[in-house]
């Protein structure tokens, strides 16, 4: 009897959640062990996450990347990989409040979606279009990240400006750091992103004899990247902070999010 491929989709979203549930217990208790735990079981869940794509993979023989549940799973995949390697790298618990319910909504819509595992059409068969869909979905797990981050740059700057501490205080680390990993991470998640873009203008020129249609999905990823550059560019000039920067990325985050949702509409 063969094990059914959605087991381990299951089993991954039963320890997104319990590691989404014990990063937020920390904010009450206030102990590091819950924080330890959460990362475990996340750990735990990426690993049979990973054994799903893999699934797909053979299941298909392309990458998990052509409708809206691969796209989304994939997503949540690269988010809490590059998650994974920032907390090796400078022990940023704060992420996590973050990244895990990101990561646990974006496989959910993977289960929900229950789109069929297919094998390509010959239309996608293209270097252009695996570039295209790779870079696209790469860029946007390192612009969620960017988000994350930029949020804690902004909660750090206000809680030393007005010399108060909330919850999160004990869990973020500097606000340089937190600047330095915001501004990267929405650097180099924009570029290849705009790769993306490009080389989507591209592949539908080469395929539709012309520019491509705006669908949901276009409208979407456009107006984010927009936005992301509005975020970049106040970087550059120095004026990222206040509530500004706040409502900017909540509208990119959105504009991502309905560009990733409209792939299930064409």
């Amino acid at each position: 009897m063969t094990m059914s491929p959605n087991v381990t989709l299951y089993v991954a979203l039963a320890f997104y959640a319990a590691g989404t549930l014990a990063a937020f217990l920390s904010l009450f208790t206030h102990e590091k062990w819950t924080q330890n735990a959460g990362l475990a079981a996340m750990i735990a869940g990426f690993a049979s996450h990973t054994v799903w794509i893999g699934t797909i993979c053979r299941l298909t023989g392309h990458p998990p990347l052509t409708n809206l549940a691969e796209a989304s799973s994939f997503v949540g995949w690269v988010v809490f990989a590059v998650e994974l390697v920032l907390y090796l790298r400078y022990r940023v618990h704060a992420a996590a409040f973050f990244v895990y319910p990101l990561v646990l909504i974006l496989l959910t819509i993977s289960a929900v979606v229950r789109e069929p595992f297919a094998k390509l059409s010959p239309a996608l068969r293209s270097n252009l279009f695996t570039a295209h869909i790779l870079s696209t979905t790469v860029g946007i797990a390192g612009l969620f990240i960017g988000l994350a981050f930029s949020y804690l740059a902004y909660v750090q700057d206000r809680s030393l400006r007005e010399k108060t501490r909330g919850r999160l205080w004990e869990w973020i680390p500097s606000l340089s750091v937190c600047k330095l990993v915001s501004y990267r991470a929405l650097a180099i998640g924009f570029s290849i992103y705009t790769v993306g873009i490009v080389t989507g203008v591209l592949w539908s020129y080469r395929t539709n004899v012309g520019l491509m249609e705006l669908r949901i999905k276009q409208i979407g990823a456009v107006v984010a990247w927009v936005l992301f550059a509005v975020l970049l560019q106040s970087y550059i000039s120095g004026a990222f902070r206040g509530r500004r920067t706040v409502v900017i990325s909540a509208c990119a985050f959105i504009a991502i999010l309905v560009a990733i949702l409209g792939i299930h509409h064409g």
